[in-house]
C-alpha cells in the first residue's frame, strides 16, 4: 500500500456504505489508520453494508481500521468516538463529517417543521458538535483537518425570472430542506476555517456530485437520470488528496469534479 498519509489517523462518519465507505477505503490505501463510524452494524436489502464490512475490507487489503458504532446525533456518542480514536491510535489528524440525513421531505406548504429540525440536527448540529470535540484533540497534536461532505444542493437555484425552471410536478421537487442545511454547512466550514487557521486546523467543504451509491442504484427515485451519476471513488480520491496538504485548501468549498479535472486525479 502507498503511504502518503502514513501515521495519520482519520475518523469517517457514515462509513458503512456509499461515499463514507469509499473515503474510508481510499484513506486506508494511502496509509491512514481509519476509525469507521456509523450506526449500521449489519446490512439490509434496503441499506447494504456495515461499518464492520468496511473495516474488514480495509484490513483485507493490509490497512488498519476499527469500527465504532455511534449516532452522530447523540452528543455522548460523539465524545465516545473521539475518546476511542485517541485510546486506540493516540491522535486524530482528520475528521470527515459524511453522515447526513438526506430526504426530499414534504412540500413546503405541508409545514413539516419536525423534518426541518431533524435535518438541521443531523446535517449542521452534528458536524458542529463532533468538530468541536475533535478539534480539542487536534489542538493538542499541533493541527489537523476537517472535511465536511456538503452538496451542490446548497447552491442558490437560478431565479425563474432569469431562466430558472419552476417545479411542474412532484417529481421535479427539489430537496429544499436538505439544500438549506448544506448551505449552512458550507458557511460553517468557511467560518471555522478562518477561526482555526492560526491553530493549524484546516476546514474544507466538499460537494461530491451526484454519486451512484448502493441505495441509489437499487432504489432510484422515479424519473432519476442515473446516466449523470459518478462513482463514490471520485469524492474519495479528492478527500485523500486534500488530506495530504489540507492547509493549502482551507476555507474553500470544493466541487469534486472540478478538483479532479484541475489536478489530473486518476479515478481508476
Amino acid at each position: 500500500m502507498n503511504d502518503p498519509l502514513g501515521g495519520k489517523v482519520a475518523i469517517v462518519t457514515g462509513g458503512a456504505r456509499g461515499i463514507g465507505k469509499a473515503i474510508s477505503l481510499e484513506l486506508a490505501r494511502d496509509g491512514a489508520r481509519v476509525v469507521v463510524a456509523g450506526r449500521s452494524e449489519s446490512g439490509t436489502p434496503e441499506w447494504p453494508g456495515s461499518i464492520h464490512e468496511t473495516v474488514d475490507e480495509i484490513r483485507g487489503a493490509g490497512g488498519t481500521a476499527i469500527a465504532v458504532r455511534m449516532d452522530v446525533n447523540v452528543d455522548d456518542d460523539d465524545r465516545r468516538l473521539v475518546d476511542t480514536a485517541i485510546e486506540q491510535f493516540g491522535r486524530i489528524d482528520l475528521l470527515v463529517n459524511n453522515a447526513a440525513l438526506m430526504d426530499h421531505g414534504t412540500p413546503f406548504m405541508d409545514g413539516d417543521v419536525d423534518f426541518l429540525e431533524r435535518s438541521f440536527a443531523a446535517n449542521v448540529r452534528a458536524p458542529y458538535v463532533l468538530t468541536h470535540a475533535v478539534c480539542a484533540a487536534m489542538l493538542a497534536a499541533g493541527g489537523g483537518a476537517v472535511i465536511n461532505i456538503s452538496s451542490g444542493s446548497g447552491r442558490h437555484p437560478a431565479p425563474v425570472s432569469e431562466g430558472g425552471t419552476p417545479m411542474t410536478n412532484e417529481r421535479d421537487r427539489a430537496p429544499l430542506v436538505y439544500g438549506v442545511t448544506k448551505a449552512a454547512l458550507d458557511r460553517l466550514s468557511t467560518g471555522l476555517a478562518l477561526e482555526l487557521y492560526h491553530d493549524n486546523i484546516a476546514v474544507i467543504a466538499l460537494h461530491p456530485g451526484f454519486i451512484l451509491t448502493e441505495r441509489v442504484r437499487s432504489r432510484p427515485r422515479e424519473g432519476m437520470d442515473l446516466s449523470r451519476g459518478v462513482s463514490a471513488v471520485q469524492p474519495a480520491k479528492v478527500v485523500a488528496m486534500l488530506a495530504r496538504d489540507p492547509m493549502a485548501h482551507t476555507g474553500r468549498v470544493i466541487v469534486a469534479a472540478e478538483f479532479v479535472e484541475q489536478h489530473g486525479i486518476d479515478l481508476a
